[in-house]
């Protein structure tokens, strides 16, 4: 009997009070503690609305239904054919539909029936992926800003193929905490490419300098992804810089002055093909003849071995302190211990490592400098020294270290990096 008058108050009734009407229905529909029959006329009411000319109906009845994981099946999946503003409540909420379903949606969907699929509670990877592959940058953002969207690799990848060269999804990529390492090595690989590019076009260096500073800062970021980089990440970054022909002479030179020897046993026991604890005991034990038959047969050219070898005394006589800025006054201790041990080669021995290191030095240096002075601002207490007691010989350190711009910026021979064999 009620649902009889509701419908034929429904026929009389502007459109705005029917929207408001549908709610109240269908919470008696869910809650209301009536006959089966009754019910059955409540769902065949809430049935007969999806024909209802106001769209603002329609909207309040996908409003009402999107909430309930036992709403009629067959009104959820008719409210996602209807119109974008009307499909999208039920697309960004109800947990009736199937995977399947969204994955349909997504293809044939538009940009606002994606963004509501992508801020789900939950998206699933297929979902996800299939977002990835079609969806505007809008949806993009809006996956990417759903701490509750489950992303693969290759969905990341694909992401980066896309939206590689857009700022803003390159940063909520790069606030996803769930970025693959490679992902972020790549997307860092890129920016430096294109501003390799905006140089290119815009500054007075010569194509060769500009090339050697974009190749410079992607090694340098790719080190800071070394630091925080558990056992997984260091094998998987290895194979990826290894594919892409990143892992070459000069990282490797870098990742050692870092004092990060994880990632190093790491490269070599992929290069040499041997197993990782047969070349963590090499490196461990330290016998120069083993050393250079293990660099050899990881491809390293010859003239780096004394490098790597002084890298790896020093780091076995070095250690973090802990206190700020250490990872900078570790990586100046390591580099210029190495130039000291080799002070007396000749120049024509260590002339490319050698300039390398000591922009290497001059880079720690500056690093240096800056952990000193923010933990010396932090602690007032301390007491006042002069910049020249502060720093010590830092600056006299750093202009020493300096290449300036005619020197090759720590490459080898060419002008390009030695690129160890994939």
């Amino acid at each position: 009997m009620v649902v009889r008058q509701y419908l034929k108050w429904m026929e009389q009734a502007p459109a705005g009070r029917r929207a408001e009407a549908v709610d109240p229905l269908v919470r008696a529909y869910f809650i209301a503690d009536v006959s089966e029959r009754e019910r059955e006329a409540m769902e065949a009411a809430m049935t007969i609305l999806l024909d209802d000319p106001s769209p603002d109906v329609r909207r309040a009845l996908a409003q009402s239904l999107a909430r309930h994981e036992d709403a009629p099946r067959h009104l959820i999946i008719a409210l996602t054919q209807d119109r974008p503003e009307v499909a999208a409540p039920v697309l960004a909420r109800s947990p009736v539909l199937l995977d399947a379903e969204l994955v349909d949606a997504v293809a044939t969907g538009t940009d606002m029936l994606q963004q509501a699929i992508a801020s789900r509670p939950v998206v699933s990877p297929p979902v996800s992926a299939a977002i990835v592959e079609v969806a505007g940058p809008e949806a993009i953002a809006e996956l990417l800003r759903n701490a509750a969207a489950r992303l693969g690799l290759h969905s990341f990848q694909r992401l980066a193929e896309r939206f590689g060269d857009d700022a803003e999804i390159r940063t909520l990529m790069f606030a996803r905490v769930d970025l693959p390492i490679v992902v972020r090595q790549a997307l860092i690989r890129r920016m430096s490419e294109r501003l390799g590019e905006h140089a290119a076009r815009d500054s007075w260096m010569p194509p060769r300098r500009i090339e050697a500073l974009v190749r410079d800062a992607c090694d340098k970021a790719t080190c800071c992804l070394v630091a925080g980089a558990g056992e997984a990440d260091r094998i998987a970054l290895v194979e990826h810089l290894r594919g892409t022909g990143q892992l070459t002479t000069s990282l490797l030179v870098r990742v050692m002055c870092a004092g990060h020897m994880h990632f190093f046993e790491a490269a070599l026991s992929s290069l040499a093909a041997m197993p990782a604890p047969r070349v963590y005991s090499i490196l461990a034990e330290g016998r120069e003849s083993s050393l250079r038959a293990l660099f050899a047969r990881a491809g390293l050219p010859e003239r780096s071995h004394p490098a790597f070898i002084a890298a790896l005394d020093v780091w076995r006589d070095l250690d973090f302190d802990g206190r700020p800025g250490d990872q900078y006054r570790f990586s100046r201790r390591m580099i210029e211990r190495i130039l000291t041990r080799y002070e007396d080669f000749t120049r024509s021995d260590l002339d490319d490592l050698l300039t390398m290191l000591r922009r290497l030095a001059a880079e720690a240096a500056r690093e240096a400098a800056r952990g000193f002075v923010e933990e010396y601002v932090r602690t007032p207490e301390t007491p006042a020294v002069t910049a020249r007691e502060g720093l010590g010989d830092d600056a006299e350190d750093a202009d020493d270290g300096y290449a300036g711009d005619d020197m090759d910026d720590g490459v080898f021979e060419d002008g390009r990096p030695e690129a160890v064999a994939a």
